[in-house]
């Protein structure tokens, strides 16, 4: 089987205790870590070869994800406390980062992207098109983040982290409980690919005018109302289908680049923390790094000190 992001990042802490289900499905791997809260942020870095697809579903702290792809690409990728993660990152160089402060409560289900697809159909369950393109052969990074934990999965994932470990009978709880929570992600993929597809092609249509119109301007995009009006919806229409096809209500999205285009103007090194903040759309410094602060867990000039750091470490090392 095939390493999964928990067991390459994780760094080994005394209290964490691994809990696996293999006697059914060897082929899906379920993975368990239940760390108490540190005062400081837990750094690991790590590499990886050919990398399963893995169903990763976070009910407390969170851990942040900068990765290399053998093309030079950059991946950032965030496992978010109450919201479940489909993750993908073969051939990659990168660290990762345990959020402080909170207990890190996360279970995984990870699977060979060729077992998956026999798995696909043997069950008739579509997949997400990146999904499917993994499943291909196509070793691409990916990371997909599937909003709040429907409340089946939750119980689910609650249960198998108070189980216990041992060995006989607790093993068999697992074991149902992988197949459930495996089930229930299978009917997940299925229900939201089925709402996706019964949506107006128009609406959808109209979603994708309206991210291109919000791309070309980040600093000052159009209100909702304008914007809805421009592309030929109104703005509950606007927020339902930009759900459906990005994942987020529009200015979600907006919010998640406006970030992503701040982290990567910081690594850049040649903007302070002021201009990154006008240059990407934030109404100040002080709500800028509040934002930032929050989605990335270290605040905007210590992230841009210690990724400058850490790039001189690697070229003096090369």
């Amino acid at each position: 089987m095939l390493k999964g992001c928990l067991q390459n990042w994780m760094p080994p802490i005394e209290s964490s205790i691994p809990r696996e289900g293999s006697c059914v499905l060897p082929d899906v791997k379920l993975f368990v870590q239940d760390l108490p809260a540190k005062e400081k942020p837990i750094p690991s870095a790590f590499h990886t070869s050919e990398a399963p697809v893995e169903f990763i579903y976070c009910l407390s702290g969170g851990i942040q994800i900068f990765a290399t792809d053998c093309k030079g690409d950059k991946v950032y990728s965030q496992i978010s406390e109450g919201k479940g993660t489909v993750l993908h990152l073969p051939l990659c160089n990168g660290s990762s980062i345990i959020k402080p402060g909170s207990p890190l409560q996360v279970v995984a289900l990870q699977i060979n992207p060729a077992h998956l697809d026999q798995l696909v159909h043997a069950t008739g369950c579509p997949l997400h098109p990146i999904l499917k393109r993994i499943v291909q052969g196509r070793r691409i990074p990916c990371f997909l983040q599937n909003t709040f934990l429907p409340l089946p999965i939750r119980l689910t994932v609650e249960q198998i982290l108070s189980c216990p470990p041992g060995k006989g009978m607790q093993n068999i709880f697992l074991e149902y409980k992988k197949i459930e929570l495996l089930y229930l992600q299978l009917n997940l993929l299925n229900s939201r690919l089925l709402k996706l597809k019964n949506t107006n092609q128009r609406e959808i249509k109209a979603a994708h005018n309206a991210h291109k119109m919000l791309m070309e301007d980040l600093a000052a995009p159009p209100g909702l109302e304008e914007l809805a009006a421009r592309v030929g919806l109104n703005r509950s229409q606007l927020n339902k289908v930009f759900r459906s096809v990005f994942g987020d209500t529009v200015f979600g999205v907006v919010r998640q680049v406006r970030l992503e285009c701040a982290r990567k103007m910081l690594e850049g090194g040649t903007s302070n923390v002021t201009e990154v903040a006008y240059e990407c759309g934030f109404s100040s410094p002080s709500h800028f790094t509040k934002a930032f602060s929050d989605h990335f867990s270290v605040k905007p000039k210590h992230y841009q000190k210690l990724y400058l750091q850490k790039q001189m470490v690697m070229e003096s090392n090369t």
